[in-house]
């Protein structure tokens, strides 16, 4: 018995210094990290990261159970590595306090899940990529920061809040900022200039911009697809002989949803030669398909969610491809994945004065801005465009050339890359 119980006792001596090994070995580990089941820019933006990073770490997204299988797909086809944890952000409207305070608990509740789903990894030399806004989750990244370097990355300026909520969330960013291990960045120039009042000159001038990034590879295998367009418009029964005005955004109102539909309307009644459709991630709901109807668009308009689209990212590209013309009404942005994919795709783009957006879009050098709101400038302006051919070929060619030139996944990576690697 004595005999078994040393041998045994070696045996596993030996299997915990094989471990020991193995971990000193194998690359640290970063994890990207969203608490909502809502997806769009930010995972394509995450997706560009990990894409950069994967050759000198292991990554694994950790998101909500009840995730979108399309955003799944993505993670696959990338050869990422995810896991779930139970809860998820609510974003739904509030009418009424008891909503709010509901609301509230369950986030607490989510992000409680959260913490409990990564304290199970060894975060000691991990690091986590986190879209978790410090005065919503202050709780949660405190705690990760006690473990870990955490890294949270601003996409949208933030609004303008009372006085009060001012004091607390610098009180907010000022505990985080204390630690050496909580690191700021930010996607675009105005986001950065909106965080200004509540962090340290020392700090504001640490934070990096991370600019929002096109995947080359992709682009250029969509521009070199010979598809034509009566097959396109086959698969999608889409009309080829109209002017094809796309948007690609999840289908709320922050982007412009029903500015774009009243521009429609108009446009629908001073001519017939346009067709509009919009790409979404999710199909649209029972109460918002109905108010969608109560425009009465009739053919001039197509929804199509991302199953519908295809199966691949290449699915959607190709189509957006084949559009004449990208427009953003967007109220409030950064600076949009798919407006910089549209614009590399050669693409004429209309897209709203807001925010970050004026850093890519040029007005009547590498797309038209209008003001965020007005359905008829909108209008006025996709009537112009469509009309204009050459102006098309020009704004589409500069902003192509823009972003290919400035905006390329594998530059920006780096200077993330570059971040990770200096903690």
């Amino acid at each position: 018995m004595l005999y078994q119980s040393g041998y045994r006792h070696i045996i596993n001596h030996l299997k915990y210094q094989e471990e020991i090994k193995q971990t000193e070995d194998s690359p640290p580990t970063i994890f990207f990290v969203w608490n909502y089941l809502e997806w769009g820019g930010v995972q394509i933006y995450f997706l560009g990261l990990m894409r950069s990073v994967v050759q000198k770490y292991r990554v694994k997204v950790i998101l909500p159970n009840g995730s979108d299988g399309k955003i799944l797909q993505y993670l696959e086809e990338n050869n990422i590595e995810y896991d779930f944890f139970g809860g998820k952000i609510d974003f739904s409207k509030t009418e009424t306090v008891w909503r709010r305070i509901k609301r509230r608990l369950n986030d607490f509740q989510a992000n409680l899940s959260l913490a409990a789903h990564l304290s199970k990894y060894d975060l000691r030399d991990s690091i986590v990529q986190i879209d978790v806004a410090p005065w919503a989750g202050f709780l949660l990244l405190f705690y990760l920061t006690l473990k870990t370097n955490v890294f949270v990355t601003f996409h949208t300026a933030l609004p303008q809040i009372s006085i009060g909520k001012q004091i607390l969330w610098k009180i907010k960013f000022a505990t985080l900022t204390a630690f050496r291990r909580f690191h700021l960045a930010a996607s675009n120039l105005d986001v950065k200039k909106s965080l200004r009042p509540f962090v340290s000159d020392s700090q504001y001038q640490q934070i990096e911009i991370v600019y929002s990034s096109v995947n080359i590879g992709e682009i250029e295998q969509a521009l070199k697809e010979n598809k034509q367009r009566g097959d396109i418009a086959r698969r999608y029964d889409f009309p080829a002989d109209k002017t094809w005005v796309c948007n690609v955004a999840q289908f709320i109102e922050r982007k412009g949803c029903w500015v774009f539909l009243e521009a429609i309307a108009t446009l629908q009644k001073q001519r017939s030669d346009l067709f509009f459709f919009w790409l979404g991630t999710a199909p649209l709901n029972e109460e918002t398909s109905r108010k969608v109807e109560r425009h009465n668009l009739n053919e001039s308009f197509r929804f199509l969610s991302a199953d519908e689209i295809g199966a691949s990212r290449h699915d959607l590209l190709t189509l957006w491809k084949a559009a004449d013309l990208f427009v953003l009404p967007s109220f409030q942005e950064g600076l949009p994945v798919a407006l910089i994919e549209a614009m590399a795709l050669g693409k004429a783009c209309i897209a709203s004065r807001v925010n970050a957006i004026p850093e890519a879009v040029k007005h009547l050098e590498t797309g038209i801005l209008v003001d965020a709101g007005d359905s008829a400038e909108l209008a006025s302006a996709i009537g112009k465009l469509a009309d204009d051919k050459s102006l098309q070929k020009k704004l589409g060619e500069n902003a192509q050339r823009l972003v290919l030139e400035n905006f390329e996944e594998k530059v920006t990576g780096q200077t993330m890359l570059r971040l990770y690697e200096s903690v």
